[in-house]
């Protein structure tokens, strides 16, 4: 499906744009695995998903945006590149080579996303303050032992990440995203919490 978006409840995993680029290959493997791993629970997957400010000053668009009742809302930046165009990291700040960009903030990125959806369920008292969030980085191409190697995961500002080899190993997705902390107050969802937030997420974009 290109240029639209699907809103069927019987539709677990929707894609509101295709993939057509070489550079989306590494978010194409993502994709596929979240599909899988996720494929008997209770959820809802988004890749792509628009996010409008309230006024309309500005879009954000999470790569992959999953609603599980049990795990929260989860929000995941992928980055497709190689060890070798990683520079260095400070802070927040990826410095890159060879790259089509000087320099990323997949981490930071991932968290506005995620608050930006957080900030507009607030509005909802049976939902403010009990959605897990997560906000995660994905990088399909690199392999945890190298990163290690660089010294990278000693970092002051060490985020969440799924590295290649994860994505080798699907079955161990859930068992790694239950291990990360949540960036907010939550809990296993009630059905009617539940109910209302696949009303939210599947309904209009957020203006």
């Amino acid at each position: 499906m290109t240029g639209e978006r699907t809103h069927k409840q019987t539709q677990k995993f929707i894609t509101t744009e295709a993939f057509r680029q070489r550079g989306e290959l590494g978010e194409q493997q993502v994709w596929e695995t979240i599909r899988q791993t996720f494929a008997h629970r209770h959820c809802i997957a988004y890749w792509r998903y628009p996010i409008f400010s309230k006024t309309g000053a500005f879009r954000k668009e999470p790569d992959i945006l999953i609603l599980d009742a049990q795990l929260g809302l989860i929000v995941i930046e992928v980055k497709s590149i190689t060890l070798d165009k990683i520079v260095t990291i400070t802070g927040h700040i990826w410095a890159l080579q060879n790259f089509y960009t000087t320099r990323i903030t997949p981490y930071q990125q991932a968290e506005n996303q995620l608050f930006a959806l957080l900030n507009y369920w607030d509005s909802e008292p049976i939902l403010k303050h009990q959605v897990f969030a997560l906000a995660i980085v994905a990088l399909p191409f690199i392999c945890a032992q190298d990163w290690q190697k660089r010294g990278f995961e000693k970092l002051p500002i060490s985020p969440p990440i799924i590295f290649k080899n994860i994505f080798l190993t699907p079955s161990y997705l859930v068992e790694l995203i239950t291990q990360i902390p949540s960036l907010v107050p939550g809990k296993i969802l009630t059905s009617p919490q539940w109910e209302l937030l696949q009303a939210i997420i599947s309904g209009t974009p957020l203006y």
